[in-house]
């Protein structure tokens, strides 16, 4: 048993209702190359074109309405392209370091690119295609660059490539695509923290898409909430319904309030894991749900706060679904399909600390093990087993369930699970 240390609707007592509320960042579109400027103060324009090995491009542009367009074609390993381009500009006591657009294509093996953007309303537009190719993107910096309202979007087609995208200060948005498409080619990383500073502090918005074997997807978001109610919003997806997604890794963690993450991987041998520390947030993992099934897949949720509310799906056999929960009024769920034989099981389990906590934990067809731990008063606990399931038809025989609920005053050893905290995985 592998240990490793991851908006839903309303709850209903007879069974788990599963919403999610995906979204997605608008493309505005690429400006097209070459443009004619507009002529605004600092509204420079740059534009170049390279073709060939071992080319090097180097951009810096002081002030407001900027525009940076880079075109990198061929190359190899042993001698790579690469663009470093600087936007920037202290938004106080003038306006500056606003409404800058980068665009950056590069086509070959072991590009890299590097782009910094200070102030807000700016733009950030990267695509590579091939093998071995790194993307960094850092909009934002701790003073005085307040960096609000910013755009990232990295589009990487190949294998082993790696994508970061850095953003500070407030409402920003950044997305990150990338494409295995080689067959048990090396995977591809990706990597995007965003942490929301005093100022005006709405949430960021992260997200990460998948595709293929092997990938690793991490995503770490800080404050948010504010005046404006908004927390942050983190999703992850590898894989879709016509291309699984094997061996793949995700790992979100979120500080702050009003937080949402939601995760989704299919395929088999993957693993996910959720944290949030504050009040009101949701967590939601879904692994090979419905239509597909997957085996061997790992989920944890952890949250310390009040309000929040972790729910998980798995649809096979052989699969861990872990949730801790310490505080009040939380709520938390897992439904797992496709327990066959017990060597087959799906494993469940529920801890949660604190009062007015609910648990449901929902396994249809069998050899499935159910565990609740509950310290505190006014616990509430539904598991149901035995349902039936295509893979189990009459959905009965050998399950276990095992409800714990204590109160806080009892001396009784507790549930441990978390054995090592969530770790950023690179």
């Amino acid at each position: 048993m592998k240990r490793v240390i991851l908006s839903a609707a309303a709850l209903t007592i007879c069974g788990l209702a599963f919403a999610q509320s995906p979204q997605v960042i608008v493309n505005p579109g690429q400006q097209p190359s070459p443009v004619v400027p507009t002529a605004t103060v600092g509204g420079n324009y740059s534009d170049i074109d390279q073709k060939g090995v071992g080319s090097d491009a180097v951009v810096q542009q002081q002030g407001t309405s900027n525009a940076s367009f880079i075109e990198q074609t061929g190359t190899d390993a042993g001698n790579r392209n690469m663009v470093d381009v600087l936007q920037w500009g202290n938004i106080q006591p003038s306006i500056s370091g606003q409404l800058n657009y980068s665009d950056i294509k590069q086509d070959g093996a072991g590009n890299a690119f590097m782009v910094t953007q200070q102030g807000d309303l700016n733009e950030v537009y990267g695509t590579q295609m091939g093998l071995d190719n790194t993307a960094i993107v850092q909009q934002g910096a701790n003073t005085p660059q307040h960096a609000q309202s910013n755009l990232s979007l990295v589009d990487q087609d190949g294998r082993d490539n790696f994508a970061e995208v850095q953003q500070r200060y407030d409402n920003s948005e950044a997305s990150i695509t990338q494409r295995n498409d080689v067959a048990a080619g090396v995977g591809n990383r990706s990597y995007q923290e965003q942490i929301a500073n005093p100022n005006m502090s709405s949430g960021h918005t992260a997200i990460g898409t998948q595709y293929g074997d092997g990938n690793t997807m991490v995503q770490i978001q800080e404050g948010g909430l504010a005046p404006t109610g908004a927390g942050n919003y983190a999703q992850a997806d590898q894989g879709d319904v016509a291309d699984d997604a094997t061996n793949a890794f995700a790992q979100q963690v979120q500080t702050g309030e009003l937080n949402e993450a939601y995760a989704s991987q299919k395929g088999t041998d993957n693993t996910l894991f959720q944290e949030q520390i504050g009040s009101g947030n949701k967590a939601v993992a879904s692994q090979a749900d419905n239509p597909t099934s997957g085996s061997s897949l790992y989920a944890e949720q952890y949250q310390d706060g009040t309000d929040n509310e972790a729910r998980s799906k798995q649809n096979g056999s052989n699969n861990e679904a872990y949730q801790e929960q310490y505080g009040d009024q939380n709520f938390s769920s897992i439904e797992q399909r496709g327990g066959v034989n017990p060597g087959d099981a799906n494993v469940a389990l529920s801890i949660q600390d604190g009062s007015l906590n609910h648990s449901m934990i929902e396994q249809k067809a069998r050899g499935n093990s159910a565990i609740v731990d509950q310290t505190g008063d006014g616990q509430m606990s539904v598991v149901n087993q035995n349902l039936a399931s295509s893979s189990a038809p009459n959905g009965n025989g050998y399950n276990n369930a095992t409800v714990i609920q204590r109160n806080a005053n009892v001396s009784l050893t507790p549930q441990t699970q978390r054995a090592a905290a969530a770790r950023r995985h690179f």
